[in-house]
């Protein structure tokens, strides 16, 4: 019997690689929203320290509690711009999501039909096998009389 050939082999491939190119994207997205909160929780932790430095003094003046404000202000236009950039870039990657699981359904419904082709081809297999050793036992037998 000839060797097993999966005609949309190719395909099933190029599926595969592209749930795979899919799936970097998405590691690349989940991987900038965790640099954004890690970048929001160094700025939040930056203020939270300037605070405590200059609220801890013992005797403050007045430019130093106006650069704090200013400093503040700084802080939460900067959070604001980087929540922002967050949202985006969590619905970014919620959209790879999707087009993740498309490309893995893709890709699994040709593995799907590479088994049921590769059982197929094996059933017809041992049947031609079955039928040549029976073949060959009925000739040794009448050869045998």
């Amino acid at each position: 019997m000839k060797r097993f050939h999966f005609p949309l082999e190719r395909v099933r491939r190029w599926r595969s690689e592209q749930a795979r190119i899919e799936e970097l994207k998405l590691e690349q997205l989940v991987e900038r929203v965790t640099r954004l909160r890690e970048e929001k929780r160094g700025i939040e932790s930056a203020r939270a320290n300037a605070e405590q430095q200059v609220l801890c003094q013992a005797s403050i003046e007045a430019s130093e509690l106006a650069s704090l404000e200013a400093y503040r202000l700084h802080v939460r236009n900067k959070i604001r711009d980087i929540n922002g950039r967050t949202r985006q870039a969590e619905m970014a990657a919620e959209q790879q999501r999707q087009r993740l699981i498309q490309a893995r359904r893709d890709a699994e419904l040709l593995e799907r039909l590479k088994r049921k082709a590769l059982g197929e081809w094996q059933t017809a297999s041992n049947r031609e096998q079955e039928t040549l050793a029976t073949e060959l036992y009925l000739a040794k037998h009448a050869r045998q009389r």
